[in-house]
């Protein structure tokens, strides 16, 4: 029997419920490439660039954002 024989035996002795814990973990493992805008922001991030803080106080956080 191959593996996705194997997969598929085992998929249809599932409840609707297991089917369904199944679903969010193979989602999880789902890879996602990141858009452009947010690339650059990581990129930047990893060379310190476009940074904002250290903040003393979470006022002081909301503060920056708000501006």
């Amino acid at each position: 029997m191959s593996t996705k024989e194997l997969a598929y035996s085992m998929i249809d002795n599932l409840t609707e419920e297991q089917l369904n814990a199944l679903i969010v973990i193979l989602q999880g493992l789902q890879k996602e490439e990141p858009n452009e805008e947010t690339r650059k922001v990581l990129d930047d991030a990893k060379e310190g660039k476009n940074l904002v803080g250290p903040f003393d106080s979470v006022d002081e956080l909301w503060e920056s954002l708000n501006a």
